[in-house]
């Protein structure tokens, strides 16, 4: 197989398994392992730890466990984390001669955006030829990672996926811990001691929204879960994630996913 000017040889896939609802006391440290891991959160949480610091990862994010990572992980216990796990060695990328995909002092998180549906359809690309093991399908998964792999460089290179800064962790954090509150920018930038102009510029740089449109976002998602796991009305449920006019709440709601809550409980159930 033709070698691309990224890949320097072949990566080896070891094995692909999914986390779920399941098993929701999953917990993993990766500290004596010689391969790469890559965690594709599809739904709910998880909360890691990175050389002492914590970072949480939720609904399209990818978590990179580097071999002998100083990094572990859990799963959410009120809202289990659900994703895909695959594994794999004999990494080495052009141009870094550790072979691995982050700097080893970045926090190894990337925040999906655009290509969200491309990374999860990949994912389930390989756990299917995995699960059914069609004649060559050990090709077509080598074929697959690698062009996870290659992506991900893509997106590492962009500004916009940058992994994220102690700064904007912070914010991110509180965000997702406090969204049921009305926050403003300047509320936000007080944390953090920095103005709010700074704030606004770098979050959107590192975390590829502006604060307050991420607190929309966790809002919205939080939305979603209730929806699908609770008999809340689309009123209670707006009141409880922050917003007291229902209607606004419908209006943002399918502006975000596309249907009204109402619409978005049917198809989920």
């Amino acid at each position: 197989m033709e070698k691309s000017s990224i890949l320097l040889n072949t990566p080896r896939f070891f094995t692909i398994r999914e986390i779920n609802e399941n098993s929701p006391n999953w917990f993993k440290q990766h500290s004596d392992n010689d391969y790469t891991e890559i965690i594709y959160i599809q739904q709910g949480c998880g909360e890691f730890i990175f050389e002492e610091k914590p970072f949480m990862g939720q609904e399209g994010d990818l978590i990179i466990f580097h071999p002998f990572s100083p990094i572990e992980g859990k799963s959410c216990i009120d809202d289990p984390l659900k994703g895909i796990s695959i594994c794999f060695s004999n990494l080495h990328i052009n141009g870094n001669d550790k072979g691995w995909l982050t700097d080893p002092t970045d926090f190894p998180i990337i925040h999906l955006l655009e290509e969200k549906n491309e990374i999860h359809n990949y994912f389930h690309a390989i756990l299917r030829e995995y699960d059914l093991k069609h004649s060559g399908y050990q090709y077509v998964i080598s074929s697959i990672l690698q062009a996870v792999i290659i992506k991900i460089t893509r997106l590492l290179k962009n500004t916009n996926h940058h992994s994220v800064s102690p700064v904007c962790l912070e914010v991110k954090k509180y965000i997702e811990e406090n969204f049921r509150q009305e926050l403003t920018l300047n509320d936000l930038a007080n944390i953090v001691y920095v103005s709010p102009y700074h704030l606004s510029h770098v979050f959107k740089d590192e975390v590829g929204l502006p604060p307050i449109q991420y607190l929309i976002h966790c809002r919205i998602e939080e939305a979603k879960r209730l929806l699908k796991h609770s008999n809340l009305s689309v009123r209670e449920i707006a009141s409880i994630i922050g917003y007291e006019n229902p209607n606004y709440f419908n209006l943002l709601f399918k502006k975000m996913t596309g249907s009204p809550p109402g619409k978005f409980r049917r198809m989920k159930t």
